[in-house]
């Protein structure tokens, strides 16, 4: 999908039903439909160990989000990304999420909490910052 293609689509309303599909996205890994979801400047931010996500951190622009998105599916089978909570206020939403994930060479899982918060323009994503229990996670896939 092109550039011009994803940008000249109307925005689209923020809701908590639209956040989940968003999340469903993420979870089946259909990047198509979440660069649409993306501000073509969304700020990414997720605080990870980089020894142990070296993909996540600080990234910029859609392009490389969905890099980044893309290489956490190559890595990780996400087995479950559930938000136990979702608030949406205009064009803010903070969820708190249960996650399971599973190395796709070693074999080994982990289950951690999430806090993300996002905030849109135009209906697309503009920031996004997660703060995950990493010490956690980290320790379940290394040991």
């Amino acid at each position: 999908m092109s550039k011009q293609t994803i940008e000249a689509r109307q925005p689209l309303s923020v809701d908590a039903t639209r956040v989940h599909e968003i999340y469903d996205d993420f979870v089946h890994a259909r990047f198509d439909k979440l660069a649409e979801a993306l501000d073509e400047k969304v700020d990414f931010l997720s605080h990870a160990p980089s020894d142990v996500f070296p993909y996540l951190g600080r990234r910029r622009g859609r392009a490389e989000v969905l890099e980044a998105l893309s290489e956490v599916h190559k890595r990780l089978e996400v087995v479950r990304f559930w938000p136990m909570t979702t608030v949406v206020d205009n064009e803010q939403a903070a969820l708190t999420v249960v996650v399971k994930v599973k190395d796709r060479v070693t074999g080994r899982t982990a289950n951690f909490l999430g806090a993300h918060f996002l905030r849109f323009r135009g209906g697309r994503i503009a920031d996004y910052c997660a703060i995950i229990d990493s010490f956690d996670a980290a320790r379940q896939l290394t040991e």
